[in-house]
């Protein structure tokens, strides 16, 4: 037989076979103290480290929560890091629970510790949680018909504001006409469709003064004036 005291104070000039047969003659590991253990369990094989944890779980060895997030970095065992986890004893924090549920702590019991402990629930209103996704899609679908709702009100808005403009422009360009229903010497009229040469800008001419060529430019911010040589017709 074997006491833990000399079990840890040899294993690691140990092979893996030879701890392995030391750790079925320890007698004594309810005298373990848990950090050793998980000190031990980073340092030899997987295999035998499960054994060892399962040895300190039926000795009802008590791990604290940041020991078995710390297990849970190396042990794949999930229900054994569960066993363990499910005994462990406090402090936890926020960073601790995190570590937990992202290592295979199922998510019941991170619910039970983030209640024993006042945190926040990392799986609360999580997508896969049940009705979560359900809520999610009618959300989205709710969003989606009141976007398309606005944009047909503005679209509406929008049609119904052209429609108002454009028979004031015609109106304005007809009553020009009556008045001064002629081409220029440059062969423009009122109500011509131009072009600005040297900027691309187009719009509509709606005086002839001399030499001179009033254009209301299609942006409908301004009219400027130019000379015949600076335009050409549009269609």
């Amino acid at each position: 037989m074997m006491t833990w005291a000399e079990f840890y104070d040899k294993y690691l000039e140990w092979s893996d076979s030879t701890v392995s047969s030391r750790l079925s003659q320890i007698s004594d590991i309810r005298n373990a103290d848990a950090a050793e253990i998980v000190d031990c369990c980073q340092c030899i094989e997987e295999t035998l480290a499960c054994r060892l944890l399962r040895k300190a779980a039926k000795a009802q060895i008590t791990f604290s929560f940041a020991q078995v997030a710390e297990l849970a970095l190396f042990i794949s065992d999930e229900e054994l890091l569960n066993t363990i986890a499910s005994r462990a004893a406090g402090p936890c924090t926020q960073a601790i629970l995190e570590e937990l549920n992202n290592n295979g702590i199922k998510d019941e019991l991170i619910t039970d510790i983030a209640k024993s402990f006042s945190l926040r629930d990392p799986n609360e209103g999580a997508i896969w949680q049940p009705g979560v996704l359900q809520q999610r899609l009618d959300d989205m679908a709710d969003s989606a018909g009141k976007l398309a709702d606005n944009l047909n009100r503005i679209n509406k808005n929008l049609e119904k504001q052209k429609r108002q403009r454009k028979p004031g422009l015609l109106s304005f360009l007809e009553a020009l006409g009556e008045t001064k229903n002629f081409k220029s010497s440059s062969g423009f009229r009122v109500g011509d469709h131009v072009r600005v040469k040297y900027r691309g800008q187009e719009g509509t001419i709606v005086d002839i003064n001399g030499g001179l060529i009033m254009v209301s430019l299609d942006d409908g911010g301004h009219v400027d004036s130019y000379d015949a040589s600076q335009l050409e017709k549009a269609w």
